[in-house]
């Protein structure tokens, strides 16, 4: 939808319904290298589930963000949420010159598409001669409508920063997962299953959201399926403030830092750490339901959500598969404007914007 246009590095900036995450990630000495990093809370009502509602204060809060990192990039890249984007596969005949691809393109778009052409942002990549048919090229069609993509850059905009390019989020984990192994936590591994890391080929990362849930799954650091369901962290967080009196500033605090009376984990916590294990359940049974795979090799959780402690040991525990929480910065290096204890903290929540900021080290 965007494209690159600069060689000098990205700031990697996560707009999601909750929170800013920024990462600036640099390449030194072929090891990737965590330059800068920031997160900082939306205010309520600024985005709701995977629309950006309120342009200004998103801006305000990016600001905010830049200045806690004390990055000097003016660069940036965003992403949508694979759930506002549509994905189809076409093909297109061989002979077509390649001056018109993107009208030919857009005109059989058209069918795929439920809104007006004209309100859509479009993109496509080809990809090489049809399996199927000698004399066609497959194209990957990607489309969402413009607000979607525009609301972000404004917002961007705004704060001061040049938008080089917008991805699609479940494409950005990808190039997570394939850029930035290993992609989970190897110190809670036990030596059974230390030999996973290599041998795995089946992954489900599993990000859990303020209001979304998403998951992903990827064979051989490929993506082969995407589902997304409305379920996330503000529903413990509302549940704090409703049984507790307190406001959501007070029960989003407070879930934080453990400050709740003795009720609050088995009465509370306990009960939607088991929704979450539930929510991952039908997540795989749909995947398995796709008819691609019976069984996945490990799952990796991501997402501010995926902190609460022993969540990753209850699904391994209920699923019988290993579950880890994702980390793809156990092989980089920190700067010294890195607070290495709030970073581990927050690194969950930073996949997304991890994979932005390497579009600005891998020549588009």
């Amino acid at each position: 939808m965007y494209s690159p246009s600069t060689k000098r590095g990205l700031l990697g900036i996560d707009i999601s319904s909750s929170a800013i995450k920024l990462v600036e990630l640099k390449k030194k000495k072929g090891q990737y290298h965590v330059e800068s990093y920031a997160v900082a809370p939306l205010p309520e009502g600024a985005a709701s589930e995977d629309v950006l509602n309120m342009v200004e204060p998103t801006a305000e809060v990016i600001k905010k963000t830049l200045k806690d990192s004390r990055t000097k990039l003016k660069q940036c890249a965003l992403a949508v949420p694979a759930s506002v984007v549509i994905n189809k596969r076409l093909s297109i005949p061989k002979e077509l010159p390649e001056s018109e691809y993107e009208p030919h393109i857009r005109l059989e778009a058209e069918q795929y598409i439920p809104y007006p052409i004209e309100e859509v942002h479009l993109d496509f990549e080809v990809q090489g001669i049809s399996a199927y048919n000698p004399n066609s090229l497959e194209v990957v069609l990607v489309a969402t409508r413009q607000e979607n993509v525009d609301m972000r850059v404004a917002a961007a905009e705004m704060a001061g920063l040049k938008v080089e390019l917008v991805d699609v989020e479940s494409y950005v984990l990808e190039r997570v997962i394939r850029e930035l192994p290993p992609a989970f936590d190897t110190k809670i591994l036990d030596d059974s299953q230390q030999a996973i890391g290599e041998s795995s080929n089946i992954i489900a990362l599993v990000d859990f959201g303020a209001t979304m849930s998403n998951m992903v799954v990827f064979e051989n650091n490929t993506m082969v399926f995407s589902q997304e369901h409305a379920f996330g962290g503000k529903q413990l967080t509302s549940e704090i403030m409703q049984r507790y009196g307190l406001s959501w500033e007070q029960a989003g605090a407070a879930k934080k830092q453990g400050d709740l009376p003795e009720s609050y984990i088995p009465e509370v916590l306990e009960p939607f750490k088991e929704r979450m294990t539930q929510q991952v359940s039908r997540f795989l049974q749909l995947f398995y339901a796709s008819g691609q795979h019976n069984q996945v090799d490990k799952l990796l959780l991501a997402g501010g959500t995926a902190l609460i402690p022993g969540i990753e040991e209850q699904i391994q525990n209920t699923l019988t598969i290993p579950t880890l929480l994702a980390n793809p910065f156990t092989a980089c290096s920190l700067s010294n404007k890195v607070n290495p204890k709030r970073f581990s903290s927050d690194i969950p929540a930073l996949l997304v914007a991890a994979g932005l900021s390497l579009r600005g080290l891998d020549h588009g």
